[in-house]
C-alpha cells in the first residue's frame, strides 16, 4: 500500500502546484523537495511493498515513508483550508489587517512543519543502510520463496481430500457437455472460481493458473489439429479464461447452496467419524448456523469443519466457534489468511485501495457499482488513460477485481455491465484487517466500544455514532460514510476539515449543518434518500466538488453558486418534484458528464440555462418536456458527446387528454456516440431509420401507445444489443421477428403488454442470449415457439397464461439450465 499512497500524493501535490500555485509560493521549494525525494523512493517502494510481509525491518521502513506522505499531505492540505477561511474574511476591510498577521504566522508555522518532515524523509532514506535494507536482493529471493511455498499450500491444502466434491452437479454437467459436444476445434474450456500428443485426441487438465503465458507454452507444445482435442483448466482470474480460448465461453462456479455447505462441513467435521449419524442431535441446528456465517465459500467451510474436527463435539466448544468465527478463520493462516494474501498481493498497487475500500461497507451490502465508481474517482483511485472518462477506467477496475475473484458481482444490467457487488464476509475480514495495518480505514460498529478514531483516514459508520470530537484524529479524517446512526443530528462538520468524501445517503436529515461549506477540500457529497429540505448558502464554497448527488431529497431549489463549480462531473438532482433552475449568464458547469433527476416544468430554464450544457455525456429529463419541446429538442441536438438519454414525458393536469410527444421532433443521427436512448411516454410513430443513433445499442421504450409493429424497424438497426419494450409501449396484438432481423440483439424484454402473438421466424433473433416476458397474460410465441432460438442461454417468465407452450428444442450441448419463474420487476 505505501506505494500507491506515495504515488497518490505525488500526483496530489503535483496538482497542487499548479492549481494553488498563488497560495503554496511561499513553501514551493520545500514540498517540491519533499516530492523529489519521494519520486526517487517510488522505484524502491515497488518491490518493498510486495516483500514486507516476509520481512520485518521492510515492513517498518515502508511504514516510515508512509506515514511521511500522510503527514505531508496533511499539511499541504490545511494550509490552503486555513488561507482559504483567512482570504474569506479578508474580503471585509476591518479584518484585512488581521487576516495579513494571520497568514505570515501561518506560513511560519508551516514551513517548520514541511522542514521537520523533510528531516524525517532523510533521516528514514539514511534507514534503509542502517537497517541492513540496502541490499533488497536477498530479501527478495526469500519473499519469492515463501510465496512459492505458499502457492504450493494453496494447492496442496485444504482440498487434500479429492472426494468432497459437493454442489457441484449442475457445474459437472455443464463442463461435460463443453467437453463432449461442440466444435471439431481444439478448444480450452476454463473454470473461473474462488481458490477453492501429436496426432492423437487428448484431452488435458491444468490447475490453478494464473498468469496467461502458461497459454502460450501449451499452445506451442500442442498445436491445433482440428480432431476435437480439449483442454480444461482452472483459474481464478477471468482474464486468464478469455485468452485461453476467447470463442468458448468460460464456466463460472457459484457459492455453495445451504444444503451443499452442511454436506460438506458435516464430512470435514466426520473426518474421523464414519457417519454422519455420529454428530450429536444439537449440531445440525448449530453447525448450519456456523455454517450460513461462510457465506457458500468452500474454503471458509473447509477451514471452520476443520477446526471442529479437532475438538471435543460439544454444544460449548461449538457455541465458542460460532461466536467468535471471524476470528477463527483468522487464526489459521497457513490454510486461510496467507491462501486469501496470495490473490490480495499479486494486485497491480493501483487496485489494492479499490479492494480494501470495500470494507467501509457493512457486511453482505449490496453495494451500487455507480456509486462505488463515483466513490472511487473523488478519492484519487483512478489514474488518468489520455482522454478517457475517470468513471470508465474505474468501470475496468471493478471489472478486473471481480474477474480475479477478488469481489462477487450482484446483479447485472441488461447489457451485461455490473450494477451491484459485494464483499465475501472472509475477504471483508482480510481486508479490514490490512486496511487497519496500513491506517487506510477502520469501521465503527454499534456494538464498538467507543467512537474514537485511532489512525485510519477513512471511517464507515455502521449503525453507530459519529466519532466524537476528542478523536485525535477526526481532524485528518478524508473519507466518512455513514450508512445508520444513532443520532441523526450532525453538527460541527468543521471537526472535518479535510475531508474528501461525505457520503450519509440513507441518513435521514432533513438539515444539513451550513459548516458544510468550510469543507472545502470535498469532491463527493451524497445526500441520496436523507429527506433533506435544502442546501445551505455555504454550499457555494465547495468548489473541487466533483459529484453531488440530491436523489430522493424534498430540494426543490438548486443554490446559484453551484453552477460555478468547475470542477463538478456529477450532478443527480431531486427527481421527486420540479427543480428550480436558474443558471447565470456566462459559462457554466464546464466540467459536467452526468445530469439526471431534473425535473422540467414551465418556471425551468432551459433556453439560455441548460442549454450551455453541451458536454454531457448522460442526460436525464422528466416531467412536462413537451411545454419545452423546442427548447429541449434544440439542447438536445447540440449535445454531441451523449452517450446516454433518457426522456420521460408526464402529462401536466391542465393538459392530461392533450396528445402530446416526449421525443422532440429531431434526429439523433448525429448521436455518433449515443448507445443507450431510454424513452417514456406518447410518440406518434417510431423515427426513420436514418434519424436512430447510428450506433445505438440500447433501447427501451415504456408508455409510446403505439400502433404499428415496432419489430419492422427495430429489427433493422444494425447495432442493438438490448430492447426493452415496456409498459403499453405497443397496443397493437402481434409483434414479428422476421427472417435476418435482429442479428445482434442479445437481451429481449416484454413486459405488461397486451401482445397476443410474438412471431419468431427461422433464422430471426440468432444471437438472442436473454428473454424476459414479464405479464404479458395473452402472449403466444408462434409458430414453432423458441425452437429457433437456439442462442438462449437465460429465460424469465412471470405472471404468463397457464397454457404457455415453450416448444424449446434439445440442447445438449449448450447453456441451457436456467429457466426462472419470476414475480414482475
Amino acid at each position: 500500500m505505501a506505494e500507491y499512497v506515495v504515488t497518490f500524493f505525488l500526483e496530489k501535490i503535483a496538482s497542487y502546484l499548479i492549481e494553488e500555485a498563488n497560495s503554496l509560493s511561499d513553501i514551493h521549494d520545500e514540498v517540491a523537495s519533499i516530492e523529489g525525494e519521494l519520486r526517487r523512493m517510488q522505484c524502491f517502494l515497488k518491490d518493498a511493498d510486495s516483500k514486507q510481509d516476509a520481512n520485518e525491518r521492510v515492513r517498518n521502513w515502508v511504514a516510515d515513508i508512509r506515514d511521511v506522505a500522510y503527514d505531508s499531505e496533511d499539511v499541504v492540505e490545511y494550509y490552503i483550508f486555513r488561507l482559504a477561511q483567512l482570504r474569506r474574511k479578508g474580503f471585509l476591510p476591518f479584518f484585512a489587517r488581521y487576516v495579513f498577521c494571520h497568514e505570515l504566522i501561518l506560513r511560519r508555522k508551516v514551513r517548520e512543519q514541511v522542514k521537520g518532515i523533510r528531516i524525517r524523509l532523510q533521516d528514514t532514506t539514511n534507514s534503509r543502510s542502517t537497517y541492513g535494507i540496502e541490499n533488497i536482493v536477498e530479501a527478495s529471493q526469500r519473499a519469492g520463496f515463501a510465496a512459492g511455498s505458499l502457492q504450493e499450500k494453496r494447492r496442496s491444502s485444504p482440498y487434500d481430500c479429492e472426494e468432497d466434491v459437493i454442489g457441484l452437479a449442475e457445474d459437472i454437467k455443464a463442463v461435460e457437455a463443453q467437453l463432449i459436444y461442440g466444435e471439431s476445434r481444439l478448444s480450452v474450456i476454463s473454470i473461473i472460481g474462488m481458490a477453492g500428443i501429436e496426432d492423437k485426441r487428448y484431452l488435458i487438465v491444468l490447475d490453478d493458473i494464473w498468469k496467461t503465458e502458461v497459454m502460450n507454452d501449451l499452445k506451442e507444445a500442442f498445436p491445433e489439429k482440428n480432431n476435437g482435442s480439449r483442454v480444461l483448466l482452472t483459474t481464478r482470474f477471468k482474464e486468464v479464461a478469455l485468452y485461453a480460448d476467447p470463442k468458448c465461453p468460460p464456466h463460472e462456479l457459484s457459492l455453495l447452496k445451504d444444503e451443499d455447505s452442511w454436506k460438506l462441513f458435516s464430512r470435514k467435521v466426520c473426518v474421523r467419524i464414519d457417519s454422519f449419524a455420529s454428530l450429536p442431535p444439537w449440531a445440525e441446528e448449530l453447525g448450519k448456523q456456523i455454517v450460513k456465517t461462510c457465506g457458500g465459500l468452500p474454503l471458509a467451510i473447509v477451514v471452520l469443519g476443520g477446526l471442529l474436527s479437532r475438538k471435543d463435539a460439544t454444544f460449548i466448544e461449538w457455541q465458542k466457534v460460532l461466536q467468535s468465527v471471524h476470528w477463527q478463520l483468522r487464526q489459521d493462516p497457513a490454510q486461510c489468511t496467507e491462501i486469501l494474501a496470495l490473490s490480495y498481493n499479486d494486485l497491480p498497487y493501483y487496485l489494492k485501495p479499490c479492494f480494501l475500500y470495500f470494507s467501509l461497507f457493512p457486511e453482505d451490502f449490496e453495494i451500487s457499482a455507480r456509486r462505488l465508481i463515483l466513490l472511487w474517482v473523488a478519492e484519487g483511485f483512478v489514474q488518468s488513460r489520455g482522454q478517457e472518462p475517470l468513471e470508465d477506467i474505474a468501470e475496468d477496475y471493478l471489472e478486473e477485481l471481480i474477474g480475479r475473484n477478488m469481489i462477487l458481482a450482484g446483479k447485472r444490467k441488461s447489457d451485461g455491465r455490473i450494477r451491484t457487488c459485494r464483499m465475501h464476509d472472509l475477504l471483508r475480514e482480510f481486508s479490514i484487517s490490512k486496511a487497519k495495518e496500513d491506517h487506510f480505514l477502520e469501521v465503527i460498529h454499534e456494538d464498538s466500544s467507543n467512537s474514537f478514531l485511532t489512525g485510519g483516514r477513512r471511517v464507515g459508520i455502521h449503525f453507530g455514532v459519529l466519532p466524537t470530537s476528542r478523536s485525535r484524529n477526526a481532524s485528518k479524517l478524508r473519507t466518512l460514510l455513514c450508512f445508520d446512526l444513532n443520532k441523526t443530528d450532525i453538527r460541527n462538520l468543521k471537526r472535518y476539515r479535510l475531508l474528501h468524501v461525505l457520503d450519509l445517503e440513507g441518513v435521514y436529515l432533513p438539515n444539513l449543518d451550513c459548516a458544510v461549506g468550510d469543507l472545502i477540500h470535498l469532491r463527493y457529497l451524497g445526500l441520496r434518500a436523507t429527506w433533506l429540505r435544502k442546501l445551505p448558502i455555504s454550499i457555494r464554497y465547495l468548489l473541487n466538488l466533483q459529484t453531488l448527488d440530491l436523489r430522493s431529497t424534498l430540494i426543490d431549489l438548486v443554490p446559484f453558486g453551484i453552477w460555478k463549480f468547475r470542477h463538478l462531473r456529477n450532478l443527480y438532482l431531486n427527481e421527486l418534484k420540479e427543480t428550480v433552475i436558474s443558471p447565470p449568464k456566462g459559462p457554466i458547469l464546464a466540467n459536467l458528464q452526468i445530469l439526471r433527476g431534473i425535473h422540467i416544468g414551465s418556471k425551468s430554464c432551459v433556453d439560455g440555462g441548460l442549454d450551455k450544457l453541451t458536454f454531457i455525456r448522460e442526460l436525464e429529463l422528466r416531467g412536462a418536456l413537451h411545454l419545452q419541446e423546442e427548447a429541449i429538442a434544440k439542447w438536445i441536438s447540440s449535445c454531441k458527446n451523449l452517450e446516454c438519454l433518457k426522456l420521460h414525458d408526464f402529462p401536466t393536469f391542465k393538459n392530461f387528454d392533450r396528445p402530446y410527444i416526449s421525443i422532440p421532433n429531431m434526429t439523433f443521427s448525429g448521436h455518433c456516440r449515443l448507445f443507450k436512448l431510454h424513452i417514456g411516454g406518447f410518440i406518434k410513430k417510431l423515427p426513420d431509420l436514418e434519424d436512430f443513433p447510428p450506433y445505438l445499442t440500447e433501447l427501451s421504450l415504456e408508455g409510446s401507445l403505439l400502433m404499428e409493429d415496432p419489430m419492422l424497424k427495430l429489427e433493422k438497426l444494425p447495432n442493438l444489443r438490448v430492447l426493452k419494450l415496456k409498459q403499453s409501449s405497443f397496443v397493437g396484438r402481434e409483434l414479428i421477428c422476421s427472417r435476418g432481423g435482429f442479428t445482434q440483439l442479445h437481451f429481449l424484454k416484454l413486459s405488461f403488454l397486451a401482445v397476443e402473438k410474438l412471431r419468431i421466424e427461422d433464422g430471426a433473433l440468432s444471437n438472442l442470449r436473454q428473454l424476459e416476458i414479464i405479464d404479458c397474460k395473452q402472449i403466444k410465441i408462434v409458430p414453432n415457439g423458441l425452437y429457433p432460438v437456439t442462442t438462449l442461454r437465460d429465460l424469465k417468465l412471470g405472471y404468463i397464461s397457464h397454457g404457455f407452450e415453450l416448444k424449446v428444442q434439445d440442447r445438449r450441448g449448450e447453456n441451457w439450465y436456467r429457466i426462472h419463474q419470476v414475480p414482475p420487476i
